[in-house]
């Protein structure tokens, strides 16, 4: 692992900015049960495996007491409820209780800071960088043992080893994110494409998207055929389609910005928005507009998306959506895009008042009880997840998500189980990194730059952190 970040923690803080991290739900799991959640007084769980299987529910859940402060910036609503609920079928002596708190610089601080006091046993962890920082800094319990007590193997559940830390493990890599294009199928079909992709390359995608643009009788666009996802840097997932890992760095760990896909791809995407076939990144940036919006009003015809899902039903549209890949570079190049890549990880506090107890909700939230990151719009990476439970957390049912998406086609491409995922264990100066990508993006969407100087800069800027952090 290169050199980590230092964590910069403000132990002053921890009463206003925890004041500000999301609702507390009180904190409990609501007595009502949910029909939804298996009960386990009816499919009681397996007893612990022979040697060499997995153990996912200890033999002895039953018996098993203590309590686990749970922190995570998902709302009850967006499946922490049913979570626990489902784990307490299991571990009746358990009791879970959870902190929501924002993820940003304010509430990772906050959360880092609770946790040094003792209060948090595990946490939701967003993002490598934050992860990384916490194992670095003797934040969170060495799990290495206990997986392998489990039989769980890094590589054949969660489809990773390189999350670790000094050849230690500290974290499950079970949090994803699904990158796709949502389709409306009604503009779709109305545009004679055919069939939905199952593979395409950019040209492929962006040509579909000249036949599915609208435009008044002065020319100016009225229904676009797509657009990129509302978050400045999302054209970068281009750049990890085909590299596969560690974004920013070549093999030697120097900055990468002088490879042609970077320039190549953030020009790209401003030639789509000039062209009037794409909504322009300028204008979400502009006004905070969301790509969910745009698409689920029907002013674009498709959009690159991660979250969409969450909101579909809700938004109750006039059409049915249908999922494509993340288009490719090149024809028949490996698609890293084309599963969840990690993006979230479990993590158990060091200092866990019952270390027993978080060890088994974390596990628990790593392997079964992660089919509930759905509910979020986010994802899984466990390899045993089940795409109709899937199904039934986001939409109650099949018969009813059938009314919204092509269930096919969400199966194959948001929940994509076992196909191949970007990764990184990289994060030398990887703060300020991002930081400059999304400084040097909004130059170039915004006219002030051409890609090709901006990555010139960034280039240079870049390795100049890298070689100060080194």
């Amino acid at each position: 692992m290169k050199k980590i970040f230092t964590l910069c923690l403000a132990a002053v803080m921890l009463l206003s900015l925890l004041a500000g991290c999301g609702g507390n739900n009180g904190g409990k799991t609501p007595d009502a049960p949910d029909p939804a959640v298996p009960d386990a007084s009816v499919n009681p769980p397996e007893p612990a495996a022979p040697s060499g299987d997995p153990v996912y529910i200890d033999a002895n859940a039953s018996e098993l007491t203590g309590s686990v402060r749970f922190y995570t910036a998902f709302a009850g609503e967006n499946g922490t409820d049913a979570l626990i609920q489902e784990f307490n079928s299991y571990y009746p002596n358990v009791t879970v209780e959870y902190e929501v708190y924002k993820n940003n610089s304010d509430g990772n601080v906050a959360a880092d800071t609770s946790m040094m006091a003792g209060n948090v046993d595990v946490i939701l962890s967003y993002g490598v960088k934050n992860t990384a920082n916490r194992w670095s800094n003797d934040l969170l319990m060495d799990i290495t043992d206990r997986l392998a007590a489990d039989n769980l193997d890094l590589v054949k559940e969660w489809g990773s080893d390189a999350y670790k830390y000094n050849g230690r493990v500290y974290a499950f890599p079970s949090g994803g994110l699904s990158i796709y294009v949502a389709v409306n199928t009604e503009k779709w079909n109305a545009a004679g494409l055919g069939e939905i992709p199952t593979a395409w390359t950019w040209d492929e995608y962006l040509d579909a998207c000249r036949k599915l643009t609208e435009r008044d009788a002065s020319g100016s666009t009225v229904v676009y055929g797509g657009s990129d996802f509302n978050q400045s840097d999302y054209w970068t997932y281009a750049v990890r389609q085909s590299k596969g890992f560690n974004i920013f760095y070549k093999e030697d760990g120097s900055a990468d910005f002088d490879n042609p896909l970077w320039a190549a791809a953030l020009q790209r995407e401003v030639d789509a928005a000039a062209e009037g076939i794409w909504f322009s990144k300028a204008n979400y940036l502009a006004d905070s507009t969301k790509s969910r919006d745009m698409y689920l009003n029907g002013t674009n015809a498709t959009t690159v998306e991660s979250i969409l899902t969450r909101y579909i039903a809700a938004a109750d549209p006039s059409f049915k959506t249908a999922y494509a890949p993340y288009p490719t570079n090149a024809a028949g190049e490996t698609n890293y895009m084309g599963g969840a890549m990690p993006n979230s990880f479990v993590c158990i506090s060091k200092n866990a008042g019952d270390p027993d107890a978080a060890y088994a909700f974390a596990k628990f939230l790593a392997t079964q009880g992660s089919k509930y990151m759905y509910a979020a719009g986010h994802a899984s990476t466990w390899t045993g997840a089940d795409p109709s439970e899937i199904v039934d957390v986001v939409f109650g049912s099949e018969e009813n998500a059938s009314k919204y998406i092509d269930v096919d086609s969400f199966t194959k491409y948001v929940i994509a189980i076992g196909e191949p995922a970007y990764a990184e264990d990289n994060i030398t100066a990887f703060a300020e990194i991002q930081s400059m990508v999304e400084e040097y993006t909004r130059y170039v969407i915004n006219g002030e730059m051409t890609a090709e100087d901006a990555m010139a800069e960034l280039q240079s800027n870049a390795q100049a952190a890298i070689d100060d952090a080194d």
